[in-house]
Protein backbone atom coordinates (compact mmCIF):
# COMPACT_ATOMS: atom_id res chain seq x y z
CA UNK A 1 0.00 0.00 0.00
CA UNK A 2 0.87 3.51 -0.90
CA UNK A 3 1.65 5.83 1.97
CA UNK A 4 0.33 9.65 1.08
CA UNK A 5 1.89 12.24 3.22
CA UNK A 6 -1.68 14.20 3.18
CA UNK A 7 -3.47 10.90 4.79
CA UNK A 8 -0.55 9.90 7.04
CA UNK A 9 -2.38 10.26 10.31
CA UNK A 10 -5.16 8.29 8.92
CA UNK A 11 -3.00 5.17 7.93
CA UNK A 12 -1.11 5.44 11.37
CA UNK A 13 -4.53 5.14 13.36
CA UNK A 14 -5.90 2.82 11.20
CA UNK A 15 -5.45 -0.70 12.69
CA UNK A 16 -3.32 -3.56 11.07
CA UNK A 17 -4.71 -7.25 11.09
CA UNK A 18 -1.72 -7.84 13.61
CA UNK A 19 -3.23 -4.97 16.05
CA UNK A 20 -6.46 -6.43 15.63
CA UNK A 21 -5.60 -9.83 17.15
CA UNK A 22 -4.23 -8.07 19.45
CA UNK A 23 -6.71 -5.95 20.18
CA UNK A 24 -8.78 -9.11 20.60
CA UNK A 25 -6.79 -10.83 23.29
CA UNK A 26 -6.41 -7.94 25.28
CA UNK A 27 -10.00 -7.48 25.01
CA UNK A 28 -10.31 -11.45 25.74
CA UNK A 29 -8.55 -11.55 28.79
CA UNK A 30 -9.63 -8.25 30.35
CA UNK A 31 -13.30 -8.69 29.80
CA UNK A 32 -13.71 -12.12 30.09
CA UNK A 33 -11.03 -13.46 32.38
CA UNK A 34 -12.78 -16.46 33.08
CA UNK A 35 -12.82 -18.27 29.82
CA UNK A 36 -9.28 -16.60 28.64
CA UNK A 37 -8.15 -19.84 28.65
CA UNK A 38 -10.46 -21.30 26.07
CA UNK A 39 -9.87 -18.23 24.01
CA UNK A 40 -6.25 -19.19 24.05
CA UNK A 41 -6.96 -22.66 23.06
CA UNK A 42 -8.96 -21.28 20.10
CA UNK A 43 -6.57 -19.05 18.63
CA UNK A 44 -5.15 -20.21 14.86
CA UNK A 45 -1.50 -21.26 16.15
CA UNK A 46 -0.18 -20.90 12.36
CA UNK A 47 -1.53 -17.38 12.03
CA UNK A 48 0.65 -16.68 14.99
CA UNK A 49 3.88 -17.93 13.97
CA UNK A 50 3.59 -17.15 10.59
CA UNK A 51 2.80 -13.17 11.84
CA UNK A 52 5.47 -14.29 14.93
CA UNK A 53 2.99 -12.61 17.29
CA UNK A 54 3.91 -12.71 20.70
CA UNK A 55 0.79 -14.28 23.31
CA UNK A 56 2.38 -14.58 26.71
CA UNK A 57 0.58 -18.07 28.04
CA UNK A 58 1.78 -19.12 24.73
CA UNK A 59 5.65 -18.42 24.57
CA UNK A 60 7.65 -18.65 28.27
CA UNK A 61 10.37 -16.10 26.74
CA UNK A 62 9.73 -13.96 23.81
CA UNK A 63 13.41 -12.62 22.22
CA UNK A 64 14.83 -10.92 25.23
CA UNK A 65 18.14 -10.00 23.55
CA UNK A 66 17.94 -9.41 20.13
CA UNK A 67 21.58 -8.82 17.96
CA UNK A 68 21.90 -6.90 15.24
CA UNK A 69 22.40 -9.73 12.81
CA UNK A 70 19.11 -11.52 13.45
CA UNK A 71 17.29 -7.89 13.19
CA UNK A 72 18.69 -6.16 10.35
CA UNK A 73 18.32 -8.89 7.32
CA UNK A 74 20.43 -7.04 5.14
CA UNK A 75 24.28 -5.51 5.25
CA UNK A 76 22.63 -2.16 3.30
CA UNK A 77 19.72 -2.25 6.12
CA UNK A 78 20.74 0.35 8.45
CA UNK A 79 17.24 1.44 9.87
CA UNK A 80 13.90 0.09 10.52
CA UNK A 81 10.85 2.02 11.15
CA UNK A 82 7.60 0.99 11.77
CA UNK A 83 4.15 1.86 14.25
CA UNK A 84 4.17 -0.02 17.75
CA UNK A 85 1.45 -2.60 17.78
CA UNK A 86 -1.03 -1.32 19.80
CA UNK A 87 -2.25 -3.29 22.54
CA UNK A 88 0.10 -6.28 21.96
CA UNK A 89 1.88 -8.09 25.40
CA UNK A 90 4.15 -5.90 27.35
CA UNK A 91 8.09 -7.67 27.53
CA UNK A 92 11.34 -6.52 28.93
CA UNK A 93 13.87 -6.48 26.40
CA UNK A 94 17.04 -5.62 25.45
CA UNK A 95 18.92 -5.22 22.01
CA UNK A 96 22.41 -4.92 20.45
CA UNK A 97 21.04 -1.42 18.46
CA UNK A 98 19.59 2.22 19.06
CA UNK A 99 16.15 2.61 18.92
CA UNK A 100 13.96 5.83 19.65
CA UNK A 101 10.17 5.84 19.87
CA UNK A 102 8.34 8.69 18.72
CA UNK A 103 4.38 9.70 20.31
CA UNK A 104 2.70 10.25 17.14
CA UNK A 105 -0.94 10.47 19.12
CA UNK A 106 -1.68 9.87 22.60
CA UNK A 107 0.29 8.06 25.45
CA UNK A 108 2.12 5.48 26.03
CA UNK A 109 3.90 4.35 29.22
CA UNK A 110 7.84 3.64 29.16
CA UNK A 111 9.63 1.46 31.34
CA UNK A 112 13.72 1.83 31.85
CA UNK A 113 15.43 0.15 34.44
CA UNK A 114 12.60 -0.60 36.21
CA UNK A 115 11.09 2.94 35.93
CA UNK A 116 7.91 4.07 34.76
CA UNK A 117 7.26 7.05 32.46
CA UNK A 118 4.07 8.12 31.05
CA UNK A 119 5.17 9.57 27.67
CA UNK A 120 2.46 12.02 25.91
CA UNK A 121 2.14 13.19 22.45
CA UNK A 122 5.24 14.81 21.06
CA UNK A 123 8.04 13.06 23.35
CA UNK A 124 10.89 11.09 22.12
CA UNK A 125 12.80 8.54 23.84
CA UNK A 126 16.91 7.74 22.74
CA UNK A 127 17.28 4.16 23.84
CA UNK A 128 21.01 3.29 23.30
CA UNK A 129 22.05 -0.56 22.85
CA UNK A 130 22.50 -3.00 26.23
CA UNK A 131 19.37 -0.88 27.85
CA UNK A 132 16.53 -3.19 29.30
CA UNK A 133 13.32 -1.76 28.61
CA UNK A 134 9.32 -1.76 27.40
CA UNK A 135 6.45 0.44 25.95
CA UNK A 136 2.77 -0.15 27.00
CA UNK A 137 -0.02 0.85 24.54
CA UNK A 138 -3.50 -0.24 25.55
CA UNK A 139 -5.64 2.56 23.56
CA UNK A 140 -5.97 3.94 20.08
CA UNK A 141 -2.48 5.88 21.03
CA UNK A 142 0.46 5.98 18.11
CA UNK A 143 3.81 5.21 18.79
CA UNK A 144 6.63 5.23 16.21
CA UNK A 145 9.63 2.89 16.56
CA UNK A 146 13.06 3.76 14.95
CA UNK A 147 15.60 1.03 15.14
CA UNK A 148 19.19 2.17 14.08
CA UNK A 149 22.20 0.04 13.84
CA UNK A 150 25.16 1.28 15.81
CA UNK A 151 27.65 1.35 13.28
CA UNK A 152 25.04 3.87 11.41
CA UNK A 153 25.63 5.97 14.73
CA UNK A 154 29.30 5.30 14.08
CA UNK A 155 29.26 6.03 10.29
CA UNK A 156 26.81 8.96 9.64
CA UNK A 157 26.38 10.66 13.20
CA UNK A 158 30.10 11.46 13.62
CA UNK A 159 30.10 15.02 12.62
CA UNK A 160 28.03 15.83 15.85
CA UNK A 161 31.08 14.96 18.19
CA UNK A 162 32.50 18.51 16.50
CA UNK A 163 29.72 20.09 18.95
CA UNK A 164 29.92 20.37 22.14
CA UNK A 165 25.98 19.35 22.98
CA UNK A 166 23.81 17.11 24.77
CA UNK A 167 23.66 14.57 21.61
CA UNK A 168 27.29 14.64 21.66
CA UNK A 169 27.89 14.10 25.07
CA UNK A 170 25.38 11.00 25.31
CA UNK A 171 26.92 8.79 21.92
CA UNK A 172 30.35 9.37 23.48
CA UNK A 173 29.32 7.75 26.46
CA UNK A 174 27.05 5.46 25.32
CA UNK A 175 29.19 4.99 22.21
CA UNK A 176 32.67 4.05 23.68
CA UNK A 177 32.22 3.97 27.51
CA UNK A 178 30.95 0.36 29.28
CA UNK A 179 27.34 1.90 30.27
CA UNK A 180 24.10 0.93 30.23
CA UNK A 181 20.44 1.87 30.85
CA UNK A 182 20.87 5.28 29.87
CA UNK A 183 18.44 7.45 27.68
CA UNK A 184 17.40 10.81 26.43
CA UNK A 185 13.37 11.75 26.75
CA UNK A 186 12.90 14.92 24.59
CA UNK A 187 9.71 17.47 24.86
CA UNK A 188 9.14 18.28 21.31
CA UNK A 189 5.16 18.92 22.43
CA UNK A 190 3.74 19.92 18.58
CA UNK A 191 6.64 20.71 16.59
CA UNK A 192 5.29 20.29 13.53
CA UNK A 193 9.14 20.24 11.70
CA UNK A 194 9.69 16.96 13.88
CA UNK A 195 6.46 15.57 13.37
CA UNK A 196 7.31 16.13 9.56
CA UNK A 197 10.56 14.74 9.19
CA UNK A 198 9.54 11.25 10.88
CA UNK A 199 6.68 11.09 8.03
CA UNK A 200 8.85 11.58 5.61
CA UNK A 201 11.58 9.39 6.84
CA UNK A 202 8.50 6.15 7.55
CA UNK A 203 7.32 7.31 3.78
CA UNK A 204 10.86 7.00 2.10
CA UNK A 205 11.65 3.33 4.44
CA UNK A 206 8.43 1.96 3.19
CA UNK A 207 8.31 3.74 -0.76
CA UNK A 208 11.73 1.27 -1.35
CA UNK A 209 12.60 3.62 -3.81
CA UNK A 210 15.86 4.02 -5.58
CA UNK A 211 18.89 5.44 -3.42
CA UNK A 212 16.43 5.22 -0.18
CA UNK A 213 18.99 4.36 1.93
CA UNK A 214 21.07 7.03 1.47
CA UNK A 215 18.58 9.50 1.89
CA UNK A 216 17.16 7.46 4.68
CA UNK A 217 20.80 8.47 6.62
CA UNK A 218 20.44 12.41 5.49
CA UNK A 219 17.22 11.84 6.83
CA UNK A 220 18.11 10.96 10.08
CA UNK A 221 20.89 13.56 10.83
CA UNK A 222 18.88 16.41 9.58
CA UNK A 223 16.33 15.02 12.15
CA UNK A 224 19.09 15.20 14.89
CA UNK A 225 20.20 19.02 13.77
CA UNK A 226 16.76 19.90 14.37
CA UNK A 227 15.73 18.09 17.72
CA UNK A 228 18.99 19.80 18.90
CA UNK A 229 17.98 23.29 17.08
CA UNK A 230 14.41 23.21 18.47
CA UNK A 231 14.50 20.98 21.93
CA UNK A 232 18.31 20.69 23.30
CA UNK A 233 16.87 22.20 26.33
CA UNK A 234 13.19 20.49 26.49
CA UNK A 235 14.48 17.07 27.88
CA UNK A 236 15.23 14.60 30.95
CA UNK A 237 18.48 12.10 30.76
CA UNK A 238 19.50 9.62 33.14
CA UNK A 239 23.30 8.85 32.06
CA UNK A 240 25.38 5.57 34.18
CA UNK A 241 28.31 6.39 34.60
CA UNK A 242 31.21 5.90 36.69
CA UNK A 243 33.85 8.54 35.38
CA UNK A 244 31.98 11.50 35.24
CA UNK A 245 34.73 14.00 35.85
CA UNK A 246 36.80 12.23 32.77
CA UNK A 247 37.03 14.49 29.76
CA UNK A 248 35.84 11.27 27.51
CA UNK A 249 34.71 13.77 25.01
CA UNK A 250 38.00 15.59 24.56
CA UNK A 251 39.45 12.93 23.46
CA UNK A 252 37.26 11.61 20.81
CA UNK A 253 37.32 14.67 19.81
CA UNK A 254 41.11 15.01 19.52
CA UNK A 255 40.72 11.38 17.80
CA UNK A 256 38.62 12.54 14.93
CA UNK A 257 40.28 15.61 14.19
CA UNK A 258 43.72 14.05 14.02
CA UNK A 259 43.27 10.29 12.98
CA UNK A 260 45.27 10.44 9.88
CA UNK A 261 48.59 10.69 11.86
CA UNK A 262 47.81 10.29 15.26
CA UNK A 263 50.29 8.52 17.34
CA UNK A 264 49.51 7.09 21.13
CA UNK A 265 52.91 9.22 21.94
CA UNK A 266 51.54 12.09 20.79
CA UNK A 267 48.10 11.82 22.21
CA UNK A 268 49.37 11.09 25.52
CA UNK A 269 51.42 14.21 24.79
CA UNK A 270 49.11 16.23 23.93
CA UNK A 271 46.59 15.31 27.08
CA UNK A 272 50.05 15.90 29.37
CA UNK A 273 50.15 12.04 30.40
CA UNK A 274 52.74 9.54 30.56
CA UNK A 275 52.17 6.90 27.46
CA UNK A 276 51.22 3.96 29.94
CA UNK A 277 48.71 5.84 31.92
CA UNK A 278 47.08 7.56 29.03
CA UNK A 279 46.56 4.27 27.32
CA UNK A 280 45.38 2.49 30.28
CA UNK A 281 43.17 5.57 30.85
CA UNK A 282 42.01 5.04 27.01
CA UNK A 283 40.95 1.42 27.73
CA UNK A 284 39.33 1.78 30.84
CA UNK A 285 36.72 4.67 29.75
CA UNK A 286 35.88 3.60 26.50
CA UNK A 287 36.47 -0.21 26.60
CA UNK A 288 38.62 -0.12 23.82
CA UNK A 289 42.74 0.63 22.89
CA UNK A 290 43.69 3.34 21.25
CA UNK A 291 44.54 1.63 18.02
CA UNK A 292 41.12 -0.04 18.24
CA UNK A 293 39.43 3.12 18.61
CA UNK A 294 41.66 4.80 15.82
CA UNK A 295 41.11 1.79 13.55
CA UNK A 296 37.37 2.81 14.08
CA UNK A 297 37.74 6.39 12.91
CA UNK A 298 39.71 5.60 9.92
CA UNK A 299 37.13 3.19 8.79
CA UNK A 300 34.07 5.17 9.46
CA UNK A 301 35.83 7.89 7.37
CA UNK A 302 36.49 5.36 4.67
CA UNK A 303 32.96 3.62 4.56
CA UNK A 304 31.89 7.62 4.27
CA UNK A 305 34.04 7.95 1.09
CA UNK A 306 33.08 4.97 -0.45
CA UNK A 307 29.88 5.13 -0.40
CA UNK A 308 29.40 8.73 -0.97
CA UNK A 309 32.39 9.92 -3.62
CA UNK A 310 34.47 8.31 -6.70
CA UNK A 311 37.98 8.58 -5.49
CA UNK A 312 40.02 5.57 -5.62
CA UNK A 313 40.87 3.05 -3.28
CA UNK A 314 44.32 4.05 -3.10
CA UNK A 315 43.28 7.41 -3.02
CA UNK A 316 40.62 6.85 0.00
CA UNK A 317 43.77 4.60 1.91
CA UNK A 318 46.11 7.73 1.78
CA UNK A 319 43.20 9.77 2.67
CA UNK A 320 42.48 8.05 6.10
CA UNK A 321 46.61 7.68 6.67
CA UNK A 322 47.04 4.13 5.66
CA UNK A 323 49.90 3.67 3.52
CA UNK A 324 49.72 0.39 2.62
CA UNK A 325 46.59 -0.16 0.38
CA UNK A 326 46.97 -4.44 0.59
CA UNK A 327 47.35 -3.70 4.72
CA UNK A 328 43.61 -1.50 4.28
CA UNK A 329 42.22 -4.28 2.36
CA UNK A 330 43.04 -6.54 4.84
CA UNK A 331 41.65 -4.37 8.23
CA UNK A 332 38.35 -3.36 6.13
CA UNK A 333 37.93 -7.21 4.90
CA UNK A 334 38.24 -7.84 8.73
CA UNK A 335 35.87 -5.59 9.98
CA UNK A 336 32.79 -5.53 7.65
CA UNK A 337 33.48 -9.34 6.05
CA UNK A 338 33.65 -7.20 2.33
CA UNK A 339 36.41 -6.10 0.17
CA UNK A 340 36.35 -2.03 0.20
CA UNK A 341 35.10 -2.74 -3.43
CA UNK A 342 32.69 -4.86 -2.89
CA UNK A 343 31.31 -2.56 0.08
CA UNK A 344 31.34 0.33 -2.54
CA UNK A 345 29.19 -1.46 -4.53
CA UNK A 346 26.45 -2.86 -2.05
CA UNK A 347 26.36 0.39 -0.53
CA UNK A 348 27.22 3.30 -2.57
CA UNK A 349 23.59 3.41 -4.79
CA UNK A 350 21.42 1.67 -2.08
Amino acid sequence: MKIIKEKFKDFMLSYTEDELFYRRLYEAEQKHPETFAQYVHSLDKNFIERRQLYVPVLHDTWFPYISENDFFQTNTQNIYIAKHNRYSPVYLHEHEFYEFFYVYTGSCINTIKGKEQTCQTGDLCIIPPNTKHSIAVFDDSVIINVMIKSSTFHGTFFELFNNNNVLSHFFSHTLYEKTENNYLLFHTQSDHVIRSLLEDIYIEYYGHKKYSNSLLDSYLLTFWVILLRHHENHLESFLNTTHPHLAVLDILNYFQANFMDITLSSAAEHFGFSVPHFSKLVKDHTGKTFVQLIRDIRLEKACRALKTTNLSISSICEIIGYMNPEHFNRIFKKAYHMTPSEYRRIHKYG
